[in-house]
């Protein structure tokens, strides 16, 4: 069996957390609303309401599409739609000012997990190249600040969002492409993550082991998917890897 070279880990749920997500975001979209209006007031808005409704419609289509057809987007192509379910034309000042507000709204959100730091140079100092891989939309620089704000940005070597790539998790070739990035070998690789089919089915599907940080989010777990290892915490994690040798 190939001997385990590096680690690659999720990010939300697994490393930070944002909490309340569902009532949050949408106190975030509002924020960005708000930022738009202020700096943009010459134009016709719709109502604050309208709008948050209209961002998190295209939110939600987009996690769609990364669910059945496992591709991703940039940010700019949720705002775009999202001015197109307002009837809004395609205005790239305003759009750039969505962006700038929500990217504002979100700073200081990201809690930190009590066990990452520790984990990580764990990790490192036993040799293990460490990687993550994010399905997500925002922008990369906006995860960026939350890892440097947590002291995380040092402890990792390869960094890889969904955003910057054609497609996301489950789909083999962001697990390929995260791996490629760490000079390893995917059989070397291990996936760590709180969702069974992005993460740990995803990982297992190239070669990989998945460990699932075990949760009670409302994830999909199919019982044909079954984990190399289950988690509580991400202090667990350096134990297994030492059984594993």
């Amino acid at each position: 069996m190939t001997s385990l070279r590096a680690v690659i880990f999720d990010l939300g749920g697994t490393l930070l957390d944002w909490p309340d997500w569902d009532e949050d975001i949408e106190r975030r979209w509002a924020l960005s609303y708000d930022y738009l209006v202020a700096r943009y007031p010459e134009n016709n808005w719709p109502l604050r309401e309208e709008y948050v409704r209209a961002m998190r419609r295209a939110e939600k289509e987009h996690w769609d599409r990364v669910v059945t057809v496992h591709t991703s987007d940039q940010p700019e192509r949720l705002i775009r739609d999202g001015f197109h379910y307002l009837g809004l034309p395609e205005n790239k000042r305003a759009m750039q000012l969505v962006l700038d507000g929500y990217s504002q709204a979100v700073i200081g959100w990201a809690e930190i997990f009590p066990d990452t730091v520790e984990t990580l140079l764990l990790l490192r100092k036993r040799g293990y190249r460490l990687g993550l891989l994010s399905n997500t939309w925002w922008a990369g620089a906006w995860h960026d600040a939350d890892l440097a704000a947590h002291g995380v940005t040092e402890l990792l070597d390869v960094v890889a969002y969904t955003s910057d790539l054609p497609y996301s998790k489950p789909h083999p070739y962001v697990f390929h492409e995260v791996a490629k990035r760490l000079q390893v070998e995917t059989t070397a690789c291990v996936m760590v993550g709180d969702r069974m089919v992005d993460d740990v089915g995803g990982a297992l599907s190239v070669g990989m082991r998945g460990v699932w940080r075990q949760n009670d989010y409302p994830w999909p777990k199919p019982e044909h998917i079954t984990p190399s290892a289950v988690i509580t915490t991400l202090s667990d994690l350096p134990s297994i890897l030492e059984q594993w040798g």
